[in-house]
Order: C-alpha cells, then sequence, then structure tokens
C-alpha cells in the first residue's frame, strides 16, 4: 500500500469502517443463505455462520492492525479513552501526577545540576586536550602541590608531548580611582594564557608575547563583571589607564562574558579574577635556590596525546630534575590531571550521590502509583473481562492500559519540569559558593531530553504490572466471581505487597543515608577548631609596595592601624595574621632544627608558617601550652623568636623540651648565608587550619617584624556583635590611608559555616530526598492497608459478630502491616550496606556501616509505618457487624 493511499486512508477511517462493516456483513449472510439452501433452520443457520466466520470486531481490529496508520489512528483513540477515564477519577489522577511530579521533577534539578558540573562542555578550545600539572612530594602527601617557576620553566622546554604551557598565580591589589578604593583579584599569567585555552577577547587586542619581556608596558584585561560594575561597560575602555596599586595599567581587552577560571591549588576558590596581568619573568625566577611553589600550570597536550603518555614523559622529566637539584626537587614528582576531572573530582561523589538518592525517590514514586493502578484495576476487572469476551486482544487491553500510564507520566513529567526549574534556582541559592561556578545551571535540551526519557521510562516502569495483570485475567472467573479471589486478585494483591516492600526498603536506604550523613555533620561541629570563633571580626588589608615600599613602612602602618581600632568602643583585642584559619589558605615550608643533625633541604621537616601580630593568641583565644608568648619587644623589632603548636613538638621534637631549641625557616631563600635561626619560646594549641575535617599540621608562628608582609588579616574581638564596628573599623583604616579598601569582611562564625557548607549542603539535600521517601512509603502501605481493610469489611464483621473484640481486630489489621514493615526494613537494611559504602568519601568519623546509625532509622522507618498501619486498623475496629454483613 502507497503511502498516499495510507493517508487517504487516515482521513477518510469513518467511510472505510462503513466499507469493511458491509465486507463483513455480506460475507456473513452469504454463509447463512448457504446454511438455510441447506435445510438449515434460520436460528442454526445464522449460530453456524457466526460459529465459522468468527469474531468480527477482532477480524476488524486485524484488519486495521496491518496498516500502520490505522494503528496510530487506535492508539488516538486510546489516548482519548484514557482521558476520558483520568477526568472520571480527578481524586486518583491528583494523587498520581503529584507522586509523579515530585520524583521527575527531583531527578531533573539533580541533573541538570550533573550535566552543567560533569558533562556540559567547558567554554574553552577543544578542552579535553587541556590539563593540569601539578608538583606532589612523596613525603608530604599533596597531588595538587603549586609548582615553582624553575621547574615551570625546564618542564616548558623539556616536554615534547605539549603544544604550549601556561602559568597562573593570584594576587589581591587595590584598584583606585573611578570610584571607591576596591581590593580585587588579579591573576597574574603567561602571555599565552588566553591563547592557550583558546578564548578570545571580548573586545580588544588582548595580550602579545611582547607584554611578557621586561620593561614593556604593564598591561591588564578586565573580567566582563569588573567592566560591566566598574566601567559601565564603557566599549571604548581598551587603550585606557587605570590605577591598580598607584601604577597606570593600560587596558588591552576585555574577556567574554562567559570566561571563569578558578582552579587554584588544586580546587574551585572563592577568589574570582577580576583581572588578568602578563607575568614578566625576573632572572631570579631561572634559579633553583631562589623560589618557592606557588604557581598553578595548565597545558594543551599536542592532537593525539594523552594523558597517561604526558604523565608518563612529566615522571622522567622530574627524575632528571631531581637528580640535578637534590636539595630542592628531591622527593619531588609530577600530577598531570584532565581538567575536567580537576574541576569535577571533589564535586563528583557528592553529586553521584545524589543522583542515586532522587532516583531512589523516583523508583518510590513509580511503586506508589503503580500500587494505586492496582487498586484501580481490581474496580475495572469486570470491565476489562467484558472487553475481552468481546474480542478484545490481550495486547489490546494492555495497551489501552499502557497508554493510560504513559498519559499521567506525561503530565507528571510536564509539571516535574516546572517544579526542577523553581528547584534547581533554589539549589543555587542554597548550594554553598562556588559549587556551580563554572556555568548557570539551565534547562537545556540534554535536560529536557533526560526528563523526557525518565517520564517515559517512569510510565513503562509503573505501568507495565498492572497492564499485564489485568490484560491475563481469566474471563469466567472473573464475571463469575466479581474478580473477588480470582487469580487475577491474587496476583494484583501479592504485587501491591511487593511494591509496599520495595517502598519501605528503598526508603531505609535514603534515611540511612541521610542519618550518616547527619551523624558525620554532627561530629564535624563538634571538631574543636583550637580557637574561638565567637564575637571576632576579620577583614584584610593589602598594602601597595609602591607606596609602603620598605618593611619599616609596613610595620608601622599595621602598628598604627592595629592602635586605632583598639580604641573603639566594644574592642576586646585588635590583632593580624598572615593566614585566617579553615580557608584552606597558608605557606608552608623546611624547618630545620639545629639541635638535630643537618639534613638534605628536601627533607627538612615540613611545617606552616603563620606570622602575627601584637595579642594574637588573646584574640584568637589560642591556648598557651608551655613557655610564654611574644612580649611588646619582640613584637616591635627583630628578636628572633618563635612559637610552635603542639603538634609540631609532638612529630618532630620527639619528647625532647622544645623551649629554648633554635628552629630556622627556609621562606624567602635557600642560600645559607640568609637562614635565621630563632629561639622557640612557646608551644601553643593546634589550629585546624585547612578545615575542621583535616588534622591540624605542623606550625611555626613567627612576630611580623621577622617576616614582615604587606597584606595580612586583621582580626578583632569584640565584647558584642563583631559586625556592629565594622562602619568604626573602616574609618579608621581611611583616616591612616583613604585609598585602601577593607576586604573581606566577615565573622569568624561566618567562616567557620563556610568550611561546613558543603557538608551541610549534601546532608540537607539527602535527607529532603528521604523525608520525601519515607512520605510516600507511608502512603504506600497506608493506601494497602485500607484497600485491605475495606475488601475484608465482610469477614472483619462476621469476625466482631461472632465475638472478636475490638482490640483482636486492631491485631489483626496491625499485623498485616507489621510483617510487611519488617520485611521491608530487612530488605533496606541489606541495600543500604551496599549503598552507604559509596557516602564512604563524604563522611567524617562516622564508618558507612555505623550499627547505631542502622538500628536509629530502621527504628524510626518501623515507628512511622506503624502509625500509618494505625489509621486504618483503628478505622476496622470501628465496623459495625449489621452493615458489614450487608456489604458487597
Amino acid at each position: 500500500m502507497s503511502w498516499i493511499a495510507r493517508l487517504r486512508g487516515l482521513l477518510e477511517r469513518d467511510r472505510l469502517d462503513k466499507q469493511l462493516d458491509e465486507e463483513l456483513r455480506s460475507h456473513l449472510e452469504m454463509r447463512m443463505a448457504d446454511n438455510l439452501a441447506a435445510g438449515m433452520p434460520p436460528e442454526e443457520a445464522r449460530y453456524e455462520a457466526q460459529k465459522r466466520f468468527g469474531n468480527t470486531a477482532l477480524l476488524k481490529e486485524d484488519t486495521r492492525a496491518v496498516d500502520i496508520l490505522g494503528w496510530l489512528d487506535e492508539c488516538s483513540r486510546d489516548f482519548h479513552q484514557a482521558l476520558r477515564m483520568l477526568k472520571r477519577s480527578p481524586g486518583f489522577t491528583a494523587v498520581a501526577v503529584l507522586t509523579l511530579a515530585l520524583g521527575i521533577g527531583a531527578n531533573t534539578a539533580i541533573f541538570s545540576v550533573i550535566s552543567a558540573v560533569l558533562l556540559h562542555p567547558l567554554p574553552y578550545h577543544h578542552p579535553d586536550d587541556l590539563v593540569m600539572v601539578w608538583e606532589s612530594n612523596s613525603q608530604h602527601p599533596n597531588p595538587h602541590n603549586t609548582v615553582s617557576p624553575p621547574n615551570f620553566l625546564d618542564w616548558q622546554s623539556r616536554n615534547t608531548v605539549f603544544s604550549s604551557m601556561a602559568f597562573i598565580f593570584d594576587e589581591r591589589d587595590n584598584l583606585t580611582g573611578n570610584g571607591d578604593p576596591r581590593e580585587v583579584v588579579v591573576q597574574d599569567v603567561s602571555t599565552n594564557f588566553f591563547s592557550l585555552l583558546g578564548v578570545a577577547p571580548l573586545i580588544g587586542p588582548g595580550f602579545t608575547p611582547e607584554n611578557g619581556q621586561p620593561g614593556h608596558a604593564s598591561v591588564v584585561i578586565l573580567n566582563y563583571g569588573l567592566w560591566k560594575e566598574r566601567f559601565a561597560g564603557d566599549p571604548a575602555i581598551v587603550g585606557k589607564s587605570i590605577l591598580l596599586n598607584g601604577h597606570p595599567q593600560t587596558v588591552v581587552g576585555v574577556a567574554p562574558r562567559n570566561f571563569q577560571w578558578f582552579i587554584k591549588d588544586g580546587s574551585l576558590t572563592g577568589a574570582k579574577p577580576e583581572m588578568w596581568s602578563p607575568f614578566v619573568f625576573p632572572q631570579s625566577f631561572h634559579d633553583h635556590k631562589q623560589m618557592g611553589r606557588f604557581m598553578t600550570v595548565v597545558a594543551r597536550l599536542h592532537p593525539g596525546a594523552t594523558p597517561a603518555e604526558a604523565q608518563t614523559q612529566m615522571n622522567a622529566i622530574a627524575s632528571r630534575l631531581e637528580q640535578e637539584y637534590p636539595d630542592f626537587d628531591g622527593h619531588w614528582g609530577v600530577n598531570v590531571v584532565p581538567l575536567r576531572q580537576q574541576i569535577s573530582g571533589d564535586l563528583r561523589p557528592a553529586l553521584l550521590v545524589l543522583f542515586g538518592a532522587v532516583g531512589l525517590v523516583l523508583l518510590i514514586a513509580c511503586a506508589n502509583v503503580s500500587s494505586l493502578l492496582l487498586a484501580r484495576a481490581a474496580s475495572r476487572e469486570r470491565e476489562m473481562a467484558i472487553r475481552t469476551a468481546m474480542g478484545a486482544s490481550r495486547w489490546r487491553i494492555a495497551r489501552q492500559l499502557l497508554i493510560e500510564s504513559l498519559l499521567l507520566a506525561l503530565i507528571g513529567g510536564g509539571i516535574g519540569v516546572a517544579l526542577a526549574v523553581s528547584g534547581s534556582n533554589a539549589l543555587l541559592a542554597a548550594s554553598p559558593r562556588n559549587l556551580l561556578d563554572l556555568r548557570a545551571v539551565t534547562m537545556d535540551l540534554p535536560v529536557l531530553a533526560f526528563a523526557l526519557a525518565a517520564t517515559l521510562l517512569a510510565g513503562l516502569l509503573f505501568g507495565f504490572l498492572p497492564s499485564y495483570i489485568s490484560a491475563h485475567a481469566g474471563i469466567s472467573e472473573t464475571l463469575k466471581e466479581g474478580g473477588r479471589g480470582s487469580s487475577s486478585a491474587n496476583r494484583r494483591a501479592f504485587a501491591r505487597h511487593a511494591f509496599v516492600v520495595a517502598q519501605l526498603g528503598l526508603a531505609l536506604v535514603l534515611l540511612t543515608g541521610s542519618g550518616l550523613l547527619i551523624r558525620s555533620f554532627v561530629r564535624l561541629v563538634g571538631v574543636d577548631p583550637g580557637f574561638d570563633p565567637g564575637h571576632l571580626l576579620t577583614f584584610k588589608v593589602a598594602l601597595p609596595r609602591s607606596k609602603y615600599g620598605t618593611d619599616q613602612l609596613c610595620m608601622a602602618f599595621f602598628r598604627q592601624l592595629l592602635a586605632r581600632i583598639n580604641t573603639v568602643p566594644g574592642v576586646r583585642f585588635a590583632s593580624m595574621e598572615s593566614f585566617p584559619p579553615l580557608t584552606g589558605l597558608g605557606a608552608a615550608t623546611g624547618v630545620h632544627l639545629l639541635s638535630q643533625p643537618p639534613l638534605a633541604l628536601s627533607d627538612l621537616p615540613v611545617a606552616n608558617v603563620g606570622v602575627v601580630g601584637p595579642d594574637y593568641f588573646a584574640a584568637m583565644n589560642i591556648p598557651l601550652r608551655a613557655g610564654r608568648l611574644f612580649n611588646a619587644e619582640e613584637l616591635a623589632e627583630e628578636k628572633h623568636v618563635t612559637i610552635i603548636n603542639q603538634i609540631f613538638a609532638d612529630k618532630y621534637l620527639h619528647g625532647v623540651n622544645p623551649l629554648g631549641q633554635k628552629a630556622a625557616i627556609y621562606m624567602k631563600s635557600l642560600a645559607e648565608n640568609e637562614i635565621q635561626p630563632s629561639e622557640i619560646i612557646g608551644v601553643v594549641g593546634d589550629v585546624h587550619q585547612m578545615g575542621l575535617d583535616t588534622a591540624p599540621e605542623p606550625t611555626v608562628y613567627w612576630p611580623h617584624p621577622e617576616l614582615v608582609m604587606s597584606g595580612m588579616t586583621i582580626l578583632v574581638r569584640t565584647s558584642n556583635d563583631p559586625l556592629a564596628i565594622v562602619s568604626q573599623a573602616r574609618s579608621e583604616l581611611q583616616h591612616i590611608d583613604p585609598e585602601l579598601p577593607m576586604a573581606g569582611v566577615a565573622t569568624m562564625d561566618q567562616l567557620v559555616a563556610d568550611s561546613l557548607s558543603r557538608s551541610r549542603f549534601t546532608m540537607l539535600l539527602l535527607g529532603i530526598f528521604a523525608v520525601v521517601a519515607v512520605v510516600l512509603a507511608s502512603i504506600g502501605l497506608y493506601g494497602l492497608i485500607a484497600y485491605s481493610v475495606t475488601q475484608r469489611t465482610q469477614e472483619l464483621g462476621i469476625r466482631i459478630a461472632l465475638g472478636a473484640q475490638r482490640r483482636d481486630v486492631l491485631r489483626l489489621v496491625l499485623g498485616q502491616g507489621t510483617r510487611l514493615t519488617l520485611l521491608g526494613v530487612a530488605v533496606g537494611v541489606l541495600a543500604a550496606l551496599a549503598f552507604s559504602r559509596l557516602l564512604s568519601t563524604l563522611l567524617f568519623g562516622v564508618s558507612a556501616t555505623d550499627p547505631l546509625t542502622f538500628a536509629g532509622v530502621a527504628a524510626l522507618l518501623a515507628l512511622v509505618a506503624l502509625m500509618a498501619c494505625f489509621i486504618p486498623a483503628r478505622r476496622a475496629t470501628r465496623v459495625d457487624p449489621i452493615v458489614a454483613l450487608r456489604y458487597e
């Protein structure tokens, strides 16, 4: 049959149906005429003709089925029939649609985040060819250690696997003019940084190789946001000069709107770059004896090269450097990480756990709706039996019911996508800073395709079993018994029980995961940070070296600032430190203990370095364990004294009294004539510098005159709300220098909360999904018991009429719910034992198989489930025997 004929058939369906009826009737009449001619009575002749000819309705369906357009026409009629059936049961439809919308919406919202973070192409040219290249030390494991400039230069000249390499490191500078003073994050980069990434400026020529040569004029590229905010999106900004730390910088470009780069020290940081400046390598950067490790390195692989090949070659280069510079590169290796893996590495476990959680929620929703469909099928069993008796095939009935299920799923999916849009917005608002830095979460085509796939899959999942059972119902027993006690009724009852057990089991899995994260978070919150964060204000002040070019000027400024802040009413102590705790920021160096045998520089003990001001330990409330603190004279000029923390003493001094020992650090230079030994005068408590989930590390504290730094974090301990003195502290700062901004204002309580934000976010989301799962499972159990009570009304009435007590009826009904609950809990515990291991990387201080958590959530779920059973069970005890005996 040609497509034109099929199209004509679809458009003229009614006329063709009449022709088919007439043709079938004429064949039947011809057969009857033959029978009459053979001498049969009229009734017998009709009966024999119909018996020989078969079911005319079935013949009509088979004839239509030959034509695909006829099949589509039948599906269209099934669709309209399904729509009418759903309209006739608005309560059932509303419950089923909302249940599905919840499951599909949650899945779509989480998938939109996964798509943005893990799946969507990065906004760079051929991003799969980009890798991060880190240093790593075998003695002090950190796979993402920043790189020294001399090593970068050696890597660049010796490798053959990268087409280009670029470096980045951050600075915080003061932007003045054209508005209030403001601290900006400036990334110093190699001139090929943007070209390596394949990113061209929105406007302006960008960097040229000459910009990285000594003596060249200072130039910058602006971040799109800074260009819009500070310079009102001036299209003529290119070529103009701005003041950075008092120095003029020529703007040579504006980065594209969607360009972002946050990789630093192996993680996504909160320091969003607002400018990029080409860095000029001084001659000292070529000297392996003069440099620390502070650069982030990104490289582009040659076409066809793989990260594994790059790792192999860089290992060989690192080995040669270790042999050539044993003091500097001893124990140092290289770690090559694909950029995508670098960005998503610490997010992947949490996102995949959340995606698995919402997948379980969708399965529970499907089981819930499937149970509703099974209950509804009982009331339609006689209808289906009559349709079967009239010639409808099993496939025809199953298709009708599957189309009803798919229609429910499509309506629920549409509402679910709407919920996902608002849900993803709420997700972004509640997420920790920089969880989703690279790209705004949107409902783009891949996300909508996922939502459609989830919708269709859900429709098939929850619709298959009810349609199968209904299509295979026995005709005779259904028509004789009304479906009660039939094999199909028994199959439905078994399936509903299985669905309830599955819902309870899946809910227990989510409850267990949520319980483990809650216990982990409680343990994390209970960790002593080593200081008192209450009533403590922090802010940053960075002095431009163009204006404060000597150590004496820097010391004089900070001395004057702290003195003025100390006069503000409500201030108890004002001090400063180089790197605030819990931020992941810090500087580490080798420490030479003069009482111990000399070691190679690469084998020296490593410790964090803290540069502090007057009253620092009092302001932070860090306890003194032994010795004394810095006195006023030591805080005013170099006296070569230092304080260590307890873990430094325990790890490196092995029980020897540390007081009076001499220690030298290798901070600015490795040249021996610049090593300055200092006397250890005190031991203080340990502070969690990198985070509450990271153990304290050995730390040495030096007074500011010993290691003068131009950028410091100011700490102000107050008697009341620390934010109340912000304006006065800013006034004191600007009284000394009106061009200095007060940056990063926050309370220490806020910094502690920020350090917990990711754990809190994951716990909150998984907790929400667990609550939804428990509610859905409880509703499913409640519906099953209520339906069972309705089906057993006559039986319960007879029991009461024969003398059964109300409590016996209550025990009977609750017994059914209890058996299902215990079975669901048992299945859930086994599944949770497997699932909880996936959470191990997200847990702190709690085992993935923590027995207390498992016992607690099992008891909680059992209690909630029994409460859901109690309502219909209590209703069963109030059955009137007389009414029940009349019940059909």
